[in-house]
């Protein structure tokens, strides 16, 4: 590879970094922002109904009927949204986000066996655990980031003003 190449395509892994886990978490906003809201709607509480009925979520609609089984998902799946969107600017958020995301996708996929089929749905999940992983290790990196300024900063505070009182930040 000649040093040109190598120069562009260093340029562009750099420009890459800056976009990439800002797209993945859009995407996933994406994501949660379209099943959540169809949570929400007859048509997926019925086609849920028909799909959950066998499986180990199914014990769920003796005590919430086939309306309340979706609008429960649907406020997982919200939750979800809004955490991932916080995220971006408290990582904190973004990461509990992350987890939300992990643990919709791992709940999904344990449907499988009982379902007895690959179904669309099914191989999203696979996805979006692989996504909710790497925005969890980007996020917990953002948060340790911010805490080492904010007693960086702290610090500065102290050595400046030596009779000044912290209180540690609460996180």
């Amino acid at each position: 590879m000649n040093s040109l190449t190598h120069r562009y395509l260093h340029s562009f892994t750099k420009k890459l970094a800056r976009v990439d886990l800002i797209a993945l978490r859009l995407s996933v906003i994406f994501i949660f922002g379209l099943f959540g809201t169809y949570k929400w709607f007859a048509f997926e509480a019925t086609g849920l109904h028909h799909l959950l009925t066998g499986t180990w979520l199914g014990a769920l609609y003796p005590f919430l009927g086939v309306r309340g089984v979706s609008y429960a998902l649907g406020v997982v799946e919200n939750m979800t949204l809004l955490a991932l969107i916080i995220g971006f600017f408290r990582p904190a958020a973004g990461a509990v986000g992350a987890i939300m995301v992990i643990g919709t996708g791992i709940v999904t996929l344990s449907l499988q066996p009982q379902l007895g089929r690959i179904d669309s749905f099914i191989i999203k999940d696979i996805l979006l655990v692989g996504a909710g992983l790497t925005l969890l290790r980007h996020d917990l990196r953002r948060v340790l980031i911010f805490r080492r300024q904010e007693r960086f900063q702290q610090q500065q505070g102290r050595a400046r003003s030596p009779r000044r009182i912290t209180v540690p930040v609460m996180g």
